[in-house]
């Protein structure tokens, strides 16, 4: 890490010498020209005025205006003598000032690009250095999450074959396995998924899909594991909810919302995660309420990026790979849907809010 933190100072102050040193090459170019343009307007002035030193013997010696006009079309002859034409110099003075004028331009549109392409390189340099952090948060948090089950499992299979506990010790250990497989489960589901996400050929099975029924099959898987953390789920799914969707997807959105909830609360203490859903228009708005940790609002949007989590990930309250809502807002968003977060703050909870296509009978 130290390594692509120095890689990317470098980077930066190649990126900032470039830009002054072209920022003085412009300089040098436009004050040049200014130079340059100078002695030609000079010399050719004086160039004039040494021919009207001439027209002015010849007209001495009794050479007519008109001759001298002819032959030296940038003089005139004022009050007898020759002198170079006042509308001569101003054309000259107007031509070096539109050479100077062309330069200028020239150079600060050079400039602006440069600031520009710097400015984009800077920002996906930037971009990639923050998706770089996340995915080694994400290998951080995988490494934990792998570690954290396999390890209970194996206290709770070593317990069960060593000591042969009373049935009522049994059955706990035995739950406790069966929520730890249930997390290995849920977040290998979650890495597949996210690796399929990324391909653009995947194809969904959509149909109408009963959200009830979907809800409550998930809150079944869920609810075990959630209850040994001090969490309860409560769900008012309307019987009559129609969406149209992949079955598969959509449960994948409900499960992701309930873990992820459920997660912010028993890191809260304990609580209670409310599920619930309404028709708003052609669609059914999907909604998990939760009394947990919360978030500042700033950041209610990058929560559904790519491995985002907030925080460093060796000081976090809550377990997690950082997939859960990047899959829920690529499903909702595949499906036509659309997915928002909100919270009042830090320990004041969350709200996570998606809105899933009716089918066509409940959206008429």
């Amino acid at each position: 890490m130290p390594r692509r933190v120095g890689t990317a100072k470098a980077l930066q102050i190649g990126f900032i010498g470039l830009l002054v040193t072209c920022f003085a090459q412009v300089s040098f170019w436009i004050m040049d020209q200014v130079r340059y343009t100078a002695a030609v307007r000079d010399e050719l002035i004086g160039s004039y005025e040494r021919e009207a030193e001439m027209a002015q013997t010849l007209l001495d010696e009794g050479a007519t205006e008109s001759e001298l006009v002819a032959q030296w079309p940038h003089l005139a002859v004022v009050d007898g003598r020759a002198v170079v034409s006042p509308s001569e110099i101003e054309r000259i003075h107007k031509a070096r000032n539109r050479r100077l004028n062309q330069y200028g331009w020239e150079g600060s549109f050079f400039l602006v690009v440069l600031v520009g392409g710097i400015g984009v390189i800077a920002a996906a340099l930037r971009q990639r250095q923050a998706l770089h952090r996340r995915e080694e948060n994400f290998v951080a948090a995988v490494s934990h999450e792998f570690k954290s089950p396999l390890a209970s499992l194996r206290l709770s299979a070593e317990t069960l074959a060593r000591r042969k506990p009373d049935e009522a010790t049994a059955e706990r250990l035995s739950g406790r396995m069966v929520g730890d497989v249930e997390r290995l489960e849920s977040m290998v589901t979650n890495i597949l998924d996210a690796a399929r996400l990324d391909d653009s050929s995947r194809h969904y099975d959509t149909g109408a899909v009963e959200l009830a029924r979907s809800a409550a099959r998930i809150i079944a898987r869920v609810s075990c594991q959630a209850s040994l953390r001090g969490v309860h789920l409560d769900s008012k799914v309307p019987e009559e909810a129609l969406v149209r969707a992949d079955r598969t997807a959509l449960e994948a959105v409900i499960e992701n919302l309930l873990r992820n909830a459920s997660k912010s609360v028993a890191a809260n203490g304990g609580g209670t995660v409310h599920l619930s859903a309404a028709r708003d228009g052609a669609h059914w708005r999907i909604e998990v309420a939760d009394d947990g940790l919360g978030f500042e609002s700033a950041e209610a949007a990058r929560l559904f990026d790519k491995f985002y989590r907030p925080g460093d990930e060796m000081r976090r309250r809550t377990a997690g790979t950082g997939l859960g809502l990047y899959i829920v807002k690529k499903f909702v968003e595949e499906h036509g849907g659309r997915v928002r977060a909100a919270s009042d703050g830090p320990g004041r909870g969350a709200t996570f809010r998606v809105w899933w296509p009716a089918t066509e009978e409940q959206a008429a």
